[in-house]
C-alpha cells in the first residue's frame, strides 16, 4: 500500500516536471487544466489558438480606449458569452490590445485567469497580468494586481469580468454589419 502511494506521488512529480519542460518548448497550452496551478510558469504564447470572441476589434473604454480582440480558452468561452456569474478553475481570457483602430499589430495583451480556490478570495481568485504581444514576457505587474482590482471589483455579478458590456458591443457590431 505504501509502495502504491509512493508510486502515485512519484508519477505526479514526473508528470509535473515533464509538463514544465514541455511548457518551455511551447507544447503545453494555457488551455490545459494544470496551467493555472503555478502562476510563476504561466505564459500565453498560444492565445491566438484559443476561441476568438470578437470578429473584429472592439473599443475597450476600460483599457485606455484601445481597440482589442478577445480570446478565451475552452473553459472561459461559454461562460463569457453567456454572462456567467461564476467561471471554472483555469478559465482564461486574453484581451489583445492593438496599436490603433486601423493597425492590426498587437501592442500588448492583458490576461485574467481563474485560479484555484484560495488564491485570492477577496478578489474572486483571479490572476491578472499584462504581457508583451508574444504572451510570454510580463510588461507590468502580474498575479494579484491592485490596479486591476480597482476596476474589476464592480463586476462581481459576472465573476469580475466585464463580459456583459463587451458582449453588448459585439452584438451591436454584428447587427450593424448585417
Amino acid at each position: 500500500m505504501l509502495l502504491n502511494r509512493l508510486s502515485v506521488g512519484c508519477l505526479r512529480t514526473v508528470v509535473s516536471i515533464v509538463s514544465v519542460l514541455l511548457g518551455f518548448a511551447g507544447m503545453v497550452h494555457a488551455a490545459d487544466l494544470d496551467f493555472c496551478h503555478d502562476e510563476e510558469w504561466m505564459t500565453f504564447g498560444d492565445y491566438q489558438s484559443w476561441i476568438k470572441l470578437t470578429e473584429e476589434p472592439v473599443i475597450s473604454y476600460a483599457h485606455g480606449e484601445n481597440w482589442i480582440d478577445i480570446y478565451a480558452n475552452e473553459l472561459a468561452a461559454q461562460p463569457y458569452q453567456n454572462l456567467a456569474s461564476a467561471y471554472p478553475e483555469c478559465a482564461a481570457v486574453v484581451k489583445a490590445i492593438h496599436m490603433g483602430e486601423d493597425d492590426p499589430a498587437i501592442r500588448k495583451i492583458t490576461v485574467m485567469v481563474k485560479m484555484p480556490a484560495g488564491y485570492d478570495p477577496e478578489h474572486g481568485d483571479w490572476y491578472y497580468g499584462s504581457f508583451e504581444s508574444s504572451g510570454t514576457v510580463p510588461v507590468d505587474e502580474i498575479g494579484r494586481v491592485e490596479f486591476c482590482y480597482q476596476c474589476h471589483e464592480v463586476a462581481t455579478e459576472t465573476d469580475y469580468l466585464f463580459s456583459d458590456s463587451v458582449m453588448e458591443t459585439i452584438r451591436e457590431w454584428r447587427e450593424w454589419k448585417e
